[in-house]
Formats: C-alpha cells, structure tokens, sequence
C-alpha cells in the first residue's frame, strides 16, 4: 500500500507497476460518480433560481475512460439536448464561463475541487483492491 497523495503521484505508482493501461481505467471509473455528484450539486445551486427546469442536472454523466498523449482521463459532462432542443453541454459552458449577458458561474472548478480528496481516496482504495494489497 502506498501513501494517500495526489493523483500525479497515484500515476506515478501506476506507471512504476509497469500495468498502467490495466488499471488507470477501473481507478478512474469508480472515481467518476463522487465528481458527477459534486458536479450536479453546483449546476442545482447555480441554476435553481426559479426558472431552471433540472434538464441540466440531469444531463450530467460520466463518459467512459480515454487515453491521449498525457494519459488516462474521464469527462463527467452534461450530455444530450434539453426539451427546447438546447445542448446540455452548451448550457454548462454559458453557466461557467458566462455570456454577454450571463455572469460567469464556475461550477466545474468548484466540484472538482470539493471532490478530490474523496476521488482520490476511492482510487486509492480500489487500486489496493486490484493490485491485491
């Protein structure tokens, strides 16, 4: 078992195992639910000002693990398109970044910060589960 430290580390441990590519996927899978949890409670404090339908909270998904050149990743995003035809996902931008007319509202920052630790406590424990410690 190794210390409790920062995903850079966790990855490091990963690479220094030589199974990277077994293990990065099942860690960051088990991990992505705690995020779409943050990430909903933030757009629902943001957006629950009595017009807001929920279609955006609802959206929030985690996607499946992908690889690029700086390594494994997961997205947990807003998905699909409301009932007015309005990507979700364009909605999330408008509410983080703002608009002309719409201050910006960082959300994503705000849930990835709140769940962190408990990301990286859970990869930690489901990294000892697979590599048996």
């Amino acid at each position: 078992m190794f210390e409790e430290f920062g995903f850079d580390d966790l990855a490091k441990e990963l690479e220094r195992l030589g199974d990277i590519d077994k293990y990065a996927p099942e860690l960051l899978t088990e991990a992505a639910p705690i995020l779409e949890r943050e990430l909903k409670k933030e757009v629902s404090k943001e957006t629950n000002r009595g017009y807001a339908k929920g279609d955006l909270k609802k959206s929030i998904k985690p996607m499946k693990p992908g690889r690029n050149k700086y390594g494994y990743y997961i997205a947990v995003t807003a998905t699909g398109k409301d009932r007015k035809g309005i990507r979700n996902n364009e909605k999330l931008a408008y509410l983080e970044y703002g608009t002309s007319k719409q201050e910006a509202r960082p959300v994503i920052g705000k849930a990835v910060h709140h769940s962190e630790n408990e990301c990286l406590q859970i990869m930690q424990e489901k990294f000892n589960e697979v590599v048996g410690k």
